[in-house]
């Protein structure tokens, strides 16, 4: 049974939020109890035609005077809020190490340091934290000593909701366990309320590109940058061509000449096979976002802006809980003159799996100052299917059981299951299939295995 406001401030009491938190709850809850809206006049609905949807492809090579300029109003932040629990892990997803020893937060400081050093500029990096990363992510900030400047918050935290809508989780029986992250959109207030939006505006900064720590093609484009400045765009999302691996990410569509973000939540339940396919659609959104900041800030004199509200759906221990967040990704639909951009595929590298962690640890890839670089040496122009199932979903086992990435150049698809281990340095072409549920299957060292299908 839903709160009534007095209800709702009451109940909060036990939690002593700060006010701007807990206004910024209460607006969320209120969201939450008016539901999703719901997209209307389906059969008009596609993706945006090529004159709506900028091609990466068409945007010119800025000249080096452009570039010093651009980067001098340019900032990065890295939605770094997220736990490694998909691998098996508690820690924050981005304190992994990816390759070489370094973390995804090496990686992210690396890429900045190194754009800075070559265009001697002074780009500042910015992660925001959740309180489940922010102490690990300090830790290894640390030692890059202002080289790039790195500055580092943790986001709001917010109260769980009890499934019946009829309270919360108790605070001093369940500790931390009663709060959460309210997903990435609270970038917006977390900007204004902890000041980094003024102090960026003050250093000239009236760009920030956003994206996820996971996302390992998510680097800074000066193509982009360039294009965003000169056209003077407010908001502008990276979106990338769909395949059947990206079936429930958010795409857009055309209103009334202005395009608008779609996301599952707002999809008739009829509809939803439709949604998730790739012929109505043929688009997602990689969450990598360039925000001009003045504008940002011009929205906000209004109040809050008016993202859509995520129900997520928890269990914490026997009680069942809604936690209500928002996504960065959905102030397009808030942003006058949005701009939609088409990129490559190897803008959206995401790290979520072991699977994926295999493949940016594997021979298709080197580490280039932080960035990782396709080898162009592979005939087949996609990446192989790779499916690790149990116990190689776990990172602890996958590390143990896979010492070192194996040579998959030549490789199509790969499933492994069960009691395998390779004893070092393996290469693996076409085809191959390792499940072994009753003995141990230890493949040796420089053993190559070419459309092998081992079942025992």
């Amino acid at each position: 049974m839903a709160m009534d406001a007095s209800q709702l401030k009451k109940a909060l009491k036990p939690f002593r939020m700060d006010e701007s938190v807990l206004e910024g709850y209460i607006h969320l809850y209120k969201k939450f109890q008016q539901g999703p809206k719901i997209v209307g006049r389906w059969k008009s609905l596609r993706s945006p035609d090529a004159k709506k949807l900028v091609n990466y492809k068409s945007l010119p090579i800025p000249e080096r005077a452009s570039l010093e300029f651009g980067l001098a109003r340019l900032a990065v932040c890295k939605l770094n809020g997220g736990l490694g629990t998909s691998m098996g892990c508690r820690g924050a997803k981005s304190a992994i190490v990816v390759r070489e020893e370094k973390t995804f937060v090496d990686l992210v400081a690396e890429q900045v340091g190194e754009l800075n050093k070559k265009y001697r500029a002074d780009v500042p990096l910015i992660f925001m934290n959740s309180f489940h990363t922010h102490d690990e992510t300090e830790r290894i900030v640390g030692k890059y000593r202002g080289e790039p400047e790195i500055l580092s918050f943790c986001q709001n935290q917010y109260p769980r909701l009890l499934e019946d809508d009829s309270g919360f989780l108790n605070p001093k029986k369940q500790g931390a366990e009663a709060w959460y992250p309210p997903g990435h959109g609270d970038l917006y207030s977390c900007l204004v309320d902890k000041g980094y939006l003024d102090h960026l505006l003050k250093e000239g900064r009236e760009y920030l590109f956003v994206s996820n720590a996971d996302n390992l093609g998510a680097t800074v484009d000066l193509r982009i940058l360039d294009y965003v400045i000169k056209k003077d765009v407010p908001f502008l999302m990276e979106v990338t061509p769909k395949t059947v691996a990206d079936t429930k990410g958010g795409t857009l569509y055309l209103e009334k000449d202005q395009i608008k973000l779609l996301e599952i939540a707002n999809v008739p339940a009829e509809h939803i096979p439709e949604f998730c396919g790739q012929e109505k659609f043929n688009v997602f959104n990689t969450n990598n976002i360039w925000v001009n900041l003045v504008r940002l800030k011009e929205l906000l004199r209004n109040g809050p802006l008016d993202l859509d509200v995520i129900v997520n759906r928890k269990q914490v221990k026997n009680e069942k809980v809604l936690q209500l967040e928002t996504a960065v990704g959905t102030a397009l639909n808030a942003f006058p003159g949005a701009v939609g951009l088409n990129v490559p595929r190897n803008r959206f590298l995401p790290v979520k799996k072991t699977s994926d962690l295999l493949l940016v640890q594997s021979d298709l890839f080197s580490l280039e100052r932080g960035i990782l670089k396709r080898d162009l040496g592979r005939e087949e122009p996609g990446l192989p299917r790779i499916n690790l199932e149990d116990p190689f979903n776990d990172l602890k086992e996958y590390q143990k059981r896979i010492p070192i990435a194996p040579n998959i150049m030549e490789l199509d698809s790969l499933e492994i299951q069960g009691e395998v281990r390779f004893g070092g340095k393996v290469t693996l072409k076409g085809k191959v299939r390792l499940v072994s549920e009753k003995k141990s299957l230890r493949i040796p060292k420089s053993a190559v295995l070419d459309n092998k299908v081992v079942e025992q």
